[in-house]
């Protein structure tokens, strides 16, 4: 059967099976079923993904994804995340537009830590949005931080949705959860460098109120008490990861007992914060691990069938430069992020774009780290991004989808530059990976 004939019947059973509301990996998993009957031998086909789904799984480069989870879920369930955002809202001042920039830094720190862009806007929405509206905040200043900060999640470690990705890849864990420190950094940069010169030219859409004065030693101690304490926890990942003094899956690890031994000190372990954080990791860590095992058997149906080595040899051998198929790959990831979660889309299109990629012979730390970016973009792209809606979900009723379009639209500009900065410039993706392998 040709390449085009079985890619567009797996595609078009699992956009017939999405269209009748079945969850995204249940979906796969019948499709995948269904191809393997036919197009891996029958009844030893489906043996076979049997027995590959539980070596999909049960890889070592997949341990570190509960761990940050259960990370994260310490550290917000038990409140210390939450401090740390108060202590910097007392460096802050009296700021023009101190409401948006303090979203912008409480949305990458949570985000961070919880690797869910959805999730992040949903608890931002909820917290900050009154808050900032009551101040007499613009919509356009209160709503738009709140969803465009959620496309860092991705890139600032620690988080599992680049274990995720690296190992659908077969990227070096490290190298890529390093790899998006730079890129991060430059995006919330740019973040916060729009909303100030915003501010600056229309002062009314963020205006001034008072903050009480908090003294010096009271904003040092309660640095020294909250913010260094999830900083070195910090550290214990990405550092440790760096100096490879450990592996990703023992950093992951040691950063999960620390954010254990840190709820005890402060004394918020409790009964109930335990019971939250492992139930949310479990619940996280099964979806995704149960995308990776369809993910799985995807790939080997695309193997095995030829599929993947006819579009890659199609595809290598059209008269267009190789960059501008990187840009349409980016591309269908953007319009994908409109109507799906993050790890569905890893899912649906790494088996077919990671075979062109090595065949062009472009550098997978760099193309990954354009993936995320473009990954979580999609999320917020109007007219129909995820985050949107979720957005919407939490706004008062006056809040309409114009609105929110309108908001998020520098955002998602902001996005697009990073990634033609990190196209342009591959150094800002490889240069700390490189930094790793001269130690």
């Amino acid at each position: 059967m040709e390449w085009w004939l079985v890619i567009s019947l797996l595609f078009g059973g699992m956009a017939f099976l999405l269209l009748t509301n079945l969850p995204i990996a249940f979906s796969f998993l019948v499709v995948n079923m269904v191809a393997a009957y036919f197009f891996l031998g029958g009844i030893p086909g489906l043996i076979g993904t049997v027995t590959g789904a539980f070596t999909s799984i049960t890889t070592f480069t997949l341990l570190p994804v509960p761990f940050f989870i259960l990370m994260g879920e310490l550290i917000f369930q038990s409140g210390l995340g939450l401090n740390a955002v108060n202590v910097l809202d007392k460096w802050l001042g009296n700021l023009r537009g101190r409401l948006s920039i303090l979203a912008i830094i409480m949305g990458v720190i949570i985000g961070a830590l919880s690797g869910s862009t959805i999730a992040t806007c949903a608890l931002l929405g909820t917290i900050l949005l009154p808050q900032m509206l009551k101040k007499g905040y613009s919509k356009n200043m209160s709503l738009g931080p709140l969803m465009g900060v959620g496309t860092v999640d991705a890139l600032i470690p620690p988080n599992a949705l680049t274990v995720v990705f690296a190992s659908l890849a077969n990227i070096d864990v490290g190298q890529l959860l390093i790899a998006g420190i730079v890129p991060g950094v430059i995006m919330s940069g740019l973040y916060l460098a729009y909303v100030i010169l915003w501010c600056h030219i229309f002062p009314e859409e963020a205006p001034m109120y008072d903050v009480p004065h908090i003294p010096l030693k009271e904003k040092v101690m309660a640095t020294v008490q909250y913010l260094l304490p999830l900083g070195f926890i910090i550290f214990m990942v990405i550092g440790f990861i760096f100096l490879g003094v450990a592996t990703p899956t023992e950093a992951a690890a040691t950063g999960t007992l620390g954010s254990f031994i840190l709820a005890v000190v402060y004394r918020r372990l409790n009964w109930n914060v335990m019971k939250k954080s492992v139930m949310g990791t479990v619940k996280v860590t099964v979806m995704i691990f149960m995308i990776i095992i369809v993910s799985s058997t995807y790939g080997e149906i695309l193997a095995f069938t030829g599929a993947a080595a006819g579009m890659t040899s199609f595809i290598s051998k059209l008269a267009v430069p190789p960059i501008v198929i990187i840009i349409g790959m980016l591309i269908v990831v953007l319009i994908l992020g409109c109507f799906m979660e993050t790890v569905a889309i890893m899912m649906i299109t790494i088996p077919i774009y990671m075979p062109v990629v090595n065949a062009f012979g472009y550098n997978t730390i760099w193309f990954g780290i354009l993936m995320l970016i473009a990954l979580e973009t999609g999320l917020i792209t109007p007219p129909f991004g995820v985050t949107l809606f979720v957005m919407k979900g939490v706004a008062p009723p006056e809040v309409k989808m114009s609105d929110i379009w309108k908001a998020v639209t520098p955002y998602v500009v902001v996005d697009v530059l990073c990634i033609a900065l990190v196209m342009a410039m591959p150094s800002i993706a490889t240069i700390v990976p490189n930094l790793m392998g001269m130690r």
